[in-house]
């Protein structure tokens, strides 16, 4: 089973309709294909955690790095894992306020601007597995 976490950024401003849009479309999507996850939002930048069978989940990421509705798509982590860590969650998914950001390890490091340009993945695999982590407590839109 395959677990990929990556960060992009909305081209185009993201309304709470369009969230709520994707969200339903992407738990559809991901439930047909076996996937499971979850999705962090602030600003019109994303941090999402896809995981599955491996075929699976790299065709869905390709889908997402091509979809020009998507800009600055960086894999943070790739790796197999022996069971979900979402489970649960066709796509679980939590707004980000400033006050969250703040108290998610890592948050503001993996979803900020400093991802633009050379990328060191494992200076930043710390603060991925501290957002993994975190994610696994409750969310409160869990579908």
């Amino acid at each position: 089973m395959l677990s990929l976490v990556y960060t992009s950024v909305a081209r185009a401003p993201f309304s709470d309709g369009d969230l709520a849009t994707l969200l339903m479309n992407s738990r559809a999507t991901n439930r047909r294909a076996g996937l499971s996850g979850v999705l962090l939002h602030r600003d019109g930048r994303f941090v999402q955690v896809l995981e599955g069978p491996d075929d699976a989940v790299r065709r869905r990421y390709e889908l997402i790095a091509a979809d020009p509705r998507h800009a600055e798509v960086v894999l943070l982590l790739g790796e197999t894992i022996d069971e979900r860590r979402f489970g649960d969650w066709s796509m679980g998914y939590r707004a980000t306020t400033d006050t969250l950001a703040a108290e998610i390890p890592g948050f503001a490091h993996l979803a900020g601007a400093e991802l633009g340009g050379a990328l060191d993945r494992s200076a930043l695999e710390p603060s991925v597995r501290a957002l993994l982590e975190w994610c696994r407590g409750p969310v409160p839109a869990a579908g």
